[in-house]
């Protein structure tokens, strides 16, 4: 804040207290109506907030900052306001000091400057200051460390000048009262003085003071009027505010205009609600500070927390110590928030989640930081280049020393900017790289095998209505996702952020994979009939979601000895294509080569065509062949009595290094070669595997390879 003779300017770093305007109330005491404000950082935060302060009797003007000015720079900007003796008061502290007296000492030593001070027991934070007996300042001293402390007294950023002192800099020059001017008036020998102030000052420079600032009003320590109606010692309660006669409310405590207290809920001492907030039953709030419109969930607890507007606690919630939870922010039932961690607003915690650190970027926070071996979410905003970063790291650190990972990515353009990001976590953890370039998943998968890596890394894109996703994919030396316990792992990395890295020597190292795609073709070769397929020239339509497996699948069909023709049109048109051109089978591959959606000679849907058998016929060849890869419908019915045929079928897969699961290549492949040994089309294929019963196919040991 800044003040001349009957005028101030104010900046506001932080928000202010609920339960008192400290600016325009300590002002009015002092005669001082006309204020002007600089701001900088969240300028309309404070424009809302306080208008044109005719809220609270005063007139306020503001004065903007398009680039940090330093703090007498900030006050230069405004020299058109100043046309008499001003005051400076540091917009991030709460005071009751007696301007006055400041101004009137001031006045009396002539002084060109005067630093308002006061004494406290840890100076070592604060700007410390000398004086001599006259109150000329002989010293000082920015933040001392404890050996350069010469003096208890120390700067509370409130100082008294006269216009003059603005003319030893330029408009729009960066430029700081304690780094700059204050040497600058010392070493020329202007008249610059301190005045040890009497009453309270907190200079609130982070949310652990500025929590204690509250509760130092609740105990009387600061000369402040609290709005509301003391209704017992300690406690004050604002304007339609209700308190059910079953809550529990020890003072000191503050509830604010409109707060509802339901049955049972505990405000225990130190806690302070601001506006309309709703307190359900059995919630307990001890040492925190809420603003306004909150809504905290039944029997969650608060302990020590900063909860800011619109927030939704759920049911059982936990804020533990020191925990800051933003504006809108949604927190679910049982989520447990860990010391210190602070969720940035507009953010959603899924329910049962505990949070051990920040979430500042992404937009929800899932209750595992894994699933199923892999990381997804929006594209740059939940998956960015810092959490994966972190995330890698982790990784990293869970891998045996001077491990080789293989890393891929899909032809997406943010998915080789987030394979940057891998490869340098990589290589400065110290693990080795192999990397095997733009390819769909199956072939990394492959790849991984192939190399005999302790494992791999494979990102690719989801195009979606509402945007990209990046899926971040970890395998294991096979080529599958990692296991339950590996994931468990990362994540006790991840929370702990328990990682070192090596030196600068032992840097990982980086090679290139070649020739992925033809050992990949070449394996699948060795496991189909291939004479059988170039004798049956089968017409396959086919297309896909990623623009990288377009050329994969057409080399695939060529050395399959199958007519291909491509499409562009989506899935849902692929029906009509495949009747079009009189096609075999119609194949639409997605989610990057992980699911396919099938189609017969006739445009039928293969899923269509089973349908009507799936409440009758819970096991059928093709279900193993198609694995999870024709639907999730499917492959749940697949699941729920395979058991020991597919782990059967997995160990079978363990001699050669394709990894048929998730593997939509792979399992076309393997029906095209069915297709084309028994010379049937797919239709009647379709018709015999779903009329047939599950005891008569066990004989049929050429469907092995589809488990």
């Amino acid at each position: 804040m800044w003040l001349t003779s009957n005028r101030l300017i104010l900046t506001f770093p932080i928000r202010c207290v609920h339960y008192y305007n400290l600016a325009p109330d300590l002002l009015k005491r002092h005669g001082i109506f006309e204020i002007a404000v600089t701001v900088q950082y969240l300028p309309q935060v404070i424009k809302n907030h306080f208008g044109d302060g005719s809220e609270y009797g005063v007139r306020l003007h503001y004065f903007e900052e398009d680039v940090p000015l330093g703090t007498a720079g900030s006050v230069k900007n405004a020299e058109a306001f100043l046309d008499g003796t001003f005051v400076v008061i540091s917009g991030d502290a709460l005071t009751d000091f007696n301007l006055q007296q400041a101004i009137e000492f001031h006045r009396a030593k002539q002084a060109i400057g005067t630093l308002v001070m006061t004494r406290v027991e840890v100076p070592v934070e604060y700007g410390v200051v000398m004086t001599d007996l006259e109150g000329r300042i002989t010293r000082f001293l920015e933040k001392p460390s404890w050996s350069e402390v010469f003096s208890d007294t120390v700067n509370t950023g409130i100082y008294v000048f006269e216009p003059e002192v603005l003319s030893f800099f330029q408009s729009g020059e960066v430029f700081d009262f304690s780094k700059d001017l204050f040497p600058l008036l010392m070493k020329n020998n202007h008249p610059l003085y301190g005045y040890v102030a009497e009453g309270y000052w907190s200079d609130i420079g982070n949310l652990v003071q500025y929590r204690q600032s509250q509760f130092d009003m609740l105990d009387g320590l600061v000369n402040v009027n609290i709005k509301g109606e003391r209704v017992r010692p300690g406690v004050w309660v604002g304007e339609n505010a209700e308190v059910h006669p079953l809550a529990s409310i020890e003072g000191p405590a503050f509830i604010g205009e409109g707060t509802i207290i339901s049955e049972h809920a505990k405000l225990k001492p130190y806690s302070v609600t601001g506006r309309f907030n709703r307190i359900h039953f059995g919630a307990q709030i001890e040492k925190s500070v809420l603003w306004n419109r909150n809504s905290i969930g039944s029997t969650a607890t608060l302990e020590g927390a900063t909860v800011c507007n619109g927030v939704k606690l759920g049911v059982a919630a936990r804020l533990q110590e020191n925990a800051v939870i933003g504006d809108n922010s949604r927190i679910g039932d049982k989520t447990d928030i860990h010391t210190n961690v602070k969720v940035w607003p507009d953010r959603y915690i899924e329910s049962e989640t505990i949070v051990r650190s920040s979430l500042i970027w992404g937009k929800t926070s899932a209750p595992t930081l894994l699933q199923n071996g892999r990381r997804s979410g929006d594209s740059n905003v939940d998956v960015n280049p810092e959490f994966t970063t972190t995330l890698i790291s982790a990784y990293a650190s869970c891998l045996p020393r001077g491990a080789m990972v293989t890393l891929s990515c899909d032809d997406e353009p943010y998915s080789n900017v987030m394979k940057y990001s891998v490869l340098s976590a990589l290589l400065a953890a110290g693990v080795h790289v192999q990397d095997l370039g733009s390819t769909l998943k199956p072939l990394a998968s492959f790849g991984c095998r192939l190399s005999s890596a302790e494992g791999g890394v494979h990102i690719f894109g989801l195009r979606g209505g509402s945007g990209t996703r990046t899926v971040i994919c970890f395998l294991d030396r096979q080529g599958r996702p990692i296991s339950k316990s590996f994931e468990r792992n990362i994540e006790s990395a991840f929370a702990q952020e328990d990682y070192a890295r090596p030196g600068a020597t032992k840097l990982g190292r980086l090679q290139q994979m070649q020739h992925l795609a033809r050992s990949y073709f070449s394996t699948i070769l060795n496991h189909v009939d291939r004479k059988a397929l170039l004798e049956r020239k089968l017409k396959v339509v086919y297309g896909c979601d990623s623009d990288i497996g377009v050329p994969i699948i057409t080399r695939l069909l060529q050395q399959l000895g199958c007519v291909g023709v491509m499409t562009m049109e989506q899935e849902d048109a692929l029906g009509h294509m495949v009747s079009a051109v009189k096609a075999d089978v119609g194949v639409y591959v997605r989610e990057n080569g992980t699911s396919f959606h099938i189609v017969t000679s006739e445009g039928q849907s293969l899923l269509g065509a089973l349908r009507k058998t799936i409440n009758s016929f819970e096991e059928t060849a093709f279900l193993h062949a198609v694995n999870t890869n024709v639907s999730k419908n499917l492959a749940t019915l697949a699941d729920r009595s395979t058991h020991s045929q597919r782990d059967h079928g997995l160990k079978a897969d363990m001699e050669v290094p394709i990894y048929s699961d998730r593997d939509a290549l792979y399992s076309l492949a393997l029906l095209l070669d069915y297709l084309a040994k028994h010379d049937m089309s797919l239709q009647e294929f379709v018709h015999q595997t779903c009329h047939m019963a599950e005891s008569d196919f066990a004989e049929h040991s050429a469907l092995a390879g589809f488990a």
